[in-house]
């Protein structure tokens, strides 16, 4: 079994999130629990990556709370790895901000990134737990997946959404966001 593996489900993943952000804009509500759906396999998926399977640990254990130190390190000496390691953290969490931010009413970018960091020091507490290493630097590259998935989703709503004369939001109540 080759890296490239794991680049399947990730990239799977950030392409349904967004062919679902389409229904994130529709302003009727059925369709939401479709984004909850999607955001409980994707959430399903990252848990199997990153707690069943156990690439990106290198054999080790133990706590790393420097950050950066494993992003350089990947600088220094790179090979796919390595680099599928970064990207894979990033890019694995793209979705969950994303989702989030279609699913959350307020503060949707700040709300959706900040969901998603508690998500991430959970999976790395669990994996620091199961004798592997938890690593500040996966939580730090997770963030930055969200929140790059968060901007894109609240991006896509804006430019998609339709809107009156006056800018506001066509088809939503009060309550909605």
């Amino acid at each position: 079994m080759t890296t490239h593996f794991y680049v399947g489900p990730i990239v799977a993943a950030a392409g349904t999130a967004l062919v679902l952000g389409a229904i994130a804009v529709v302003p009727r509500r059925p369709w939401r629990w479709l984004l909850w759906l999607c955001l409980t396999a994707v959430v399903g998926m990252i848990l199997w990556l990153t707690l069943a399977l156990s690439f990106g640990d290198a054999g080790g254990t133990g706590l790393n709370l420097t950050p950066f130190q494993e992003i350089r390190r990947v600088l220094d000496s790179p090979g796919e790895r390595q680099y599928l390691n970064v990207v894979g953290n990033v890019a694995m969490f793209v979705p969950v901000g994303a989702l989030l931010a279609w699913l959350l009413p307020r503060w949707r970018v700040v709300s959706a990134t900040v969901v998603s960091v508690g998500l991430s020091v959970g999976i790395e507490l669990a994996q620091l737990s199961l004798g592997r290493v938890g690593d500040i630097d996966d939580v730090i590259l997770n963030t930055a997946g969200a929140l790059i998935g968060a901007v894109l989703a609240v991006t896509w709503r804006a430019l998609v959404r339709p809107r009156d004369e006056q800018g506001t939001e066509m088809g939503l109540g009060a309550a909605a966001g």
